[in-house]
């Protein structure tokens, strides 16, 4: 692993109890393994009857749905009013036409309801479905579930986690919450930042990186990284991948061959993804911790989460 514990871009926040720890997970030598796993985790799944990469893998409609369900918890917990559609529009990135038009969608596909408020029959409560929620923990789940493989087991285990409505919404509402006080867990992260507001931009650099892994291990996978490859895995035309790929090449964070072989991977950009999963590591480890107190009886919100969880000592 680099040297260098953790990217520049987080060293206004590196003395947080968060980064220390996210530091401490970079050190651990199975670290770079886990890695590995979270990636292939990320582009071994792409589901052919939901839409997935369409509807929820470009950041703006991400956040969307993100924020929705943090509404619905913090209504639903008497700490915010109804999860409305004007609400959300007020709330969440985008237009208002951009908003109710994702919502629309996702109401057709059945993975938002709406149901009059009992006290205002014009105001329509948005409720976001289970399949929903695991949508957007599809890149949380498969953080902990890396992490996993070198760090102590979690009180709440990821596949529970998953199953259960209630856990797995106050887990994502409290990283909301969490962002709305802080961004240091996505916006010091450029490559990252960027690929995600592609359509499957952050799959197509998990495919990236997990062939740079790989090619360390001595184990790369010929031609897997072709434009064609690439497009008929993540169902998005050949001239999406060029575009990903060519910018990338541009602001030199890798370069493809046109054999699709990784020709380039800077170690700045090896530190940036080692950086942004511990960190994702860190915070979603200390989320379940969280909600398994919350569970318990013990009350915490989003200004608890920066409190240090000791999931793995030094």
């Amino acid at each position: 692993m680099s040297e260098t514990r953790l990217y520049p871009g987080v060293k206004d926040f590196a003395s947080d109890s968060l980064w220390v720890e996210a530091a401490g997970l970079i050190r651990h030598p199975s670290y770079g393994s886990a890695l590995l796993a979270y990636c292939d985790a990320m582009t071994a799944r792409v589901p052919k009857l939901l839409p997935a990469n369409k509807l929820f893998a470009q950041k703006q409609r991400y956040l969307v749905s993100f924020i929705l369900i943090c509404l619905h918890v913090q209504w639903l917990q008497s700490r915010g009013p109804a999860p409305s559609l004007a609400l959300l529009q007020r709330s969440a990135p985008g237009s208002s036409r951009q908003i109710a038009a994702l919502i629309s969608g996702l109401r057709d596909r059945g993975l938002v309801t709406a149901k009059s408020l009992e006290t205002d029959r014009r105001t329509q409560v948005l409720k976001p479905s289970l399949e929903l929620m695991r949508e957007i923990a599809q890149s949380p789940l498969a953080i902990l579930s890396s992490s996993e493989l070198f760090a102590p087991l979690l009180p709440i285990r990821p596949d529970d986690l998953a199953t259960d409505e209630t856990l797995l919404a106050h887990w994502l509402a409290l990283s909301a919450e969490r962002y709305a006080v802080k961004d240091d867990l996505f916006g010091p992260f450029p490559l990252i930042v960027r690929h995600s507001e592609r359509d499957a931009g952050h799959l197509v650099f998990c495919a990236v990186m997990a062939e740079a892994l790989r090619q360390r291990q001595g184990k790369a996978i010929a031609g897997s990284l072709t434009y064609r490859a690439l497009a008929q895995r993540f169902d998005v035309s050949r001239q999406h991948i060029s575009n990903i790929l060519d910018e990338a090449a541009e602001k030199g964070w890798y370069c493809i061959s046109p054999g699709g072989e990784l020709a380039l991977m800077p170690d700045d950009t090896l530190l940036q993804v080692e950086t942004w999963v511990a960190g994702q590591m860190a915070h979603y480890r200390r989320l379940v911790v969280a909600i398994a107190g919350k569970s318990a009886g013990v009350a915490a919100d989003a200004g608890d989460i920066d409190q240090k969880s000791d999931v793995l000592s030094d």
